[in-house]
């Protein structure tokens, strides 16, 4: 008796003791990252633009595989792998919108940019992005790099808000770790910024919506 009630009470506190222990506060390892605005370096004295556009960036479109707050990194033609605790901040839409802002408005020749625009009579042209890649990607033998690439269109406003341009921008292959993905929202960041640059290069030099025209001389 007084030997299976010592082997009771050991199972008992040993019981006592695991429960206690996996009970126990653990850290979160989770991690959330942003997208960041990158200040341009201060440029020299230039001509003044001919003209500075209003432009309206609509809702940027994102495939649905990017529609998660998970980290997404492509590690084969056909196969991508969610990072369980590096996440977004934010929706990625949202900070991909907001990066492509303030770069597509830091151009000279952009007065302002309206976000989730929809055919504002105030705007010159409106632009529509759809993206097709932001992630990162392991290759073979640590050849790891980001991935990044949008399309857009370019409609100018007015009573035929027809598309006048078409465009796209795949970021320059840039290497990563693998393993950080501070490094890899940084980079992401730049090549968003750098695709923001190419949208403005591609907005017209002159006015080619005939119906602006009017409208302007109609104004008091």
């Amino acid at each position: 008796m007084r030997r299976s009630f010592g082997c009771l009470l050991g199972v008992s506190a040993a019981f006592t003791f695991s429960s206690c222990a996996f009970l126990q506060p653990r850290a979160d390892p989770t991690r959330f990252f942003v997208l960041t605005v990158q200040q341009p370096a201060p440029a020299g004295v230039t001509e003044v633009a001919p003209k500075r556009w209003r432009v309206g960036l609509r809702a940027v479109e994102v495939p649905a595989y990017l529609q998660t707050r998970f980290m997404v990194v492509r590690t084969g033609t056909n196969e991508i792998r969610f990072a369980e605790f590096d996440r977004w901040a934010e929706p990625i839409d949202e900070g991909i919108s907001r990066v492509l802002k303030h770069s597509l408005g830091s151009a000279d020749h952009v007065e302002s940019v309206t976000m989730n625009s929809h055919g504002e009579e105030a705007l010159d042209y409106e632009v529509s992005v759809r993206v097709l890649a932001c992630e990162g990607k392991r290759g073979e033998k640590g050849t790891n790099s980001l991935r990044f690439a949008i399309s857009w269109e370019m409609r100018s406003i007015g009573t035929n808000s027809a598309v006048i341009k078409h465009g796209e921008f795949i970021a320059s292959p840039a290497r990563w770790d693998g393993k950080d993905y501070g490094q890899l929202a940084l980079g992401l960041s730049g090549a968003i910024a750098e695709a923001g640059k190419a949208l403005a290069a591609d907005l017209p030099m002159q006015d080619l919506s005939p119906d602006k025209s009017s409208r302007e001389a109609a104004k008091p």
